[in-house]
């Protein structure tokens, strides 16, 4: 007889318990929804359900919860709306990002089966709807986007990797796949823009592993491509993972054959491991494929480097061939013969006085040779300091005195 009055008393303060936590869930949603709506109280009142064993695992629960923070949002938009305020874009952000957490947690518990006594699975399904349209009215309100673009402007990146992550991951959500929902949420130039700010974000608060995967999914976004792979290497080399960033390199030589950024970055890379010819054949591919005079400048530069002198000069006349207007150009055509005639100087220290004398002619008139690459491009840019110093330096080397005082400022 007593264990059963125990048990019976066991039973009692469960159901006891039960019927307390189902009372604050519903005193948190009336709470919610008064007319004059006390939505701290509503979340003191809905907390202990979260966390309770008889109440943490019921769907209603948490679409109370994130019924609240849907609410006052709503009720924000409607003071601003109507001039009587509502321009706190943190309250509402902060609000929306609070309820969709809790509602994704409600949609997950909708999934999960729960047996009846003949083993038959049923779903609670009762609020999935109720909560799918919310989310597109999120999708479509941009409160997300608008905190989002508060936190990164404060430089908040973390917190604005948050809520933009949270909007650009709205029409990916399985109750959200239904043709009439996706409909509703158009995926546009604005949806890929606050995807490239999420990818951003990610990155400047250092979450490379977040930032990878949104970038590699923008590569072929017409507007936002290229920074997003010039963005995806600076990820990998962050991560200190230069394998994968030569990867996404090559990667991105293939999908942007015109932007010289990506190969000049590859070129740097072998070249700071002294691997010329290969920086050289790589540069054969992209010119084959895109004869900029950029390429046709590096490949040049890095013949310089190796003192092939002869094949520089070549590099650089089939280039003037494409585009005989480009000081850079004239500017790195001049320095092989520059280049040329430092080394035979150099190589001269040891010679005897004969061959030493002629040695200086010949660095000389390499020099002389120089001279109209040099003219050119300063007078294809001649507001270039850089272009003027070293014509003024060579106007010194090759004795013409009268040119090197017209170029002192």
């Amino acid at each position: 007889m007593k264990k059963s009055v125990i048990l019976l008393a066991a039973l009692a303060l469960v159901s006891t318990g039960c019927y307390a936590q189902k009372t604050q869930v519903r005193k948190a949603k009336n709470l919610a929804l008064a007319e004059t709506p006390d939505y701290a109280a509503a979340r003191t009142a809905i907390a202990p359900a979260l966390t309770d064993e008889t109440t943490k695992d019921v769907v209603e629960t948490w679409f109370i919860a994130g019924l609240i923070g849907y609410q006052q949002n709503y009720n924000e938009i409607l003071k601003l709306q109507l001039n009587k305020g509502g321009k706190d874009n943190a309250l509402r952000g902060k609000a929306v990002m609070e309820s969709y957490d809790y509602w994704m947690v409600a949609d997950s518990l909708s999934r999960v089966p729960v047996y009846d006594k003949k083993g038959k699975a049923k779903y609670d399904t009762k609020y999935r709807r109720q909560i799918a349209d919310k989310m597109v009215e999120y999708y479509n309100h941009y409160e997300l986007v608008n905190y989002g673009i508060d936190l990164f402007n404060a430089k908040d990146f973390a917190a604005a990797y948050e809520a933009f992550s949270r909007y650009v991951n709205l029409p990916e959500l399985e109750m959200l796949q239904e043709k009439k929902y996706q409909e509703q949420m158009v995926r546009d130039e604005n949806y890929y823009t606050y995807k490239y700010y999420t990818a951003l974000a990610a990155y400047n608060s250092q979450q490379y592993d977040r930032a990878i995967p949104l970038l590699r999914t923008m590569l072929k976004d017409p507007a936002n491509g290229v920074k997003a792979g010039q963005f995806l290497y600076q990820s990998y080399i962050n991560k200190g993972d230069s394998v994968a960033a030569n990867q996404a390199l090559d990667e991105c030589i293939d999908l942007f054959p015109a932007e010289s950024w990506f190969i000049q970055n590859r070129i740097n890379n072998l070249v700071s491991v002294n691997m010329m010819d290969e920086a050289i054949a790589y540069l054969n591919q992209a010119i084959a494929k895109d004869p900029q005079v950029q390429y046709f400048i590096l490949k040049g530069s890095i013949q310089t480097q190796l003192n092939r002198f002869d094949d520089a000069i070549a590099t650089y006349e089939t280039a003037m061939k494409i585009n005989d207007s480009d000081a850079a150009l004239y500017e790195n055509f001049g320095l092989v013969y520059s280049t040329k005639g430092n080394k035979i100087k150099d190589d001269a220290t040891y010679l005897d006085d004969k061959a030493y004398k002629q040695a200086e002619i010949d660095a000389k008139n390499a020099f002389r040779d120089a001279l109209p690459y040099f003219e050119k491009a300063y007078q294809l840019e001649p507001d270039n300091l850089e272009y003027k110093q070293n014509l003024r330096r060579l106007y010194y080397v090759v004795g013409d005195m009268d040119n090197y005082n017209k170029l002192q400022d």
